[in-house]
């Protein structure tokens, strides 16, 4: 099979994944079953620590979700210590797994626009709000297929077996170690960019 006849085929099976998830009516929201009174405990809260480790629970939680807390090193420890294969798949796990999450929304997003359409032929909703949705709709669509390329790209990549640095002489690993660290501040340095921007948007 081509790369893009594997490409579609990987497509369309995200995209039956995410019309089999959403309910039947999108639109309209779900009222939740009665809970029956054995399953009661599952809504309680749990016991509360003590405040002092409570709170640094809740500040270290808080500081691992913004990216420009996290260490830069963390790339430099997963070159030195996986293996590339190891490397390899987990970069596949990381794109298939956000390649179904794309999927499962612009289904969503497909099923809205189906929905908002009927709404505009019975002068329920105006043109431009079916605009401004299938334009969300298609920024998602093309999203999933530039995460499709670069599953296909990582899968058909060959990668010897052992880590980055068994593959290099001994001589060329100061300047190798140099070049890693440059990267992954480089990385860390996108990040912070990112991250500014959005508060700028959001600001």
């Amino acid at each position: 099979m081509s790369r893009r006849g594997w490409r579609s085929r990987l497509a369309d099976v995200l995209i039956r994944w995410g019309s089999a998830l959403q309910p039947t009516h999108p639109v309209l929201s779900a009222v939740p079953a009665p809970v029956e009174a054995a399953d009661q405990s599952l809504l309680e809260a749990p016991p509360e620590p003590p405040p002092d480790s409570s709170s640094d629970h809740h500040r270290q939680a808080a500081a691992t979700k913004l990216p420009g807390v996290r260490a830069p090193l963390s790339i430099e420890r997963a070159v030195r210590s996986r293996d590339l294969t190891v490397l390899k798949r987990e970069a596949c796990d990381a794109l298939a797994a956000l390649g179904a999450a794309h999927a499962v929304v612009t289904s969503a997003r497909l099923a809205q626009i189906q929905s908002l359409r009927s709404e505009v032929d019975r002068g329920d909703a105006s043109e431009d709000d079916l605009v401004e949705l299938a334009g969300d709709y298609q920024a998602w669509q093309n999203d999933q297929v530039r995460l499709f390329d670069a599953l296909a790209l990582v899968l058909g990549m060959g990668v010897p077996d052992g880590r980055a640095f068994d593959q290099i002489d001994t001589g060329m690993e100061k300047a190798a170690q140099a070049h890693l660290s440059a990267l992954a501040a480089e990385y860390q340095r996108r990040l912070l960019s990112e991250q500014f921007e959005a508060g700028e948007k959001e600001g």
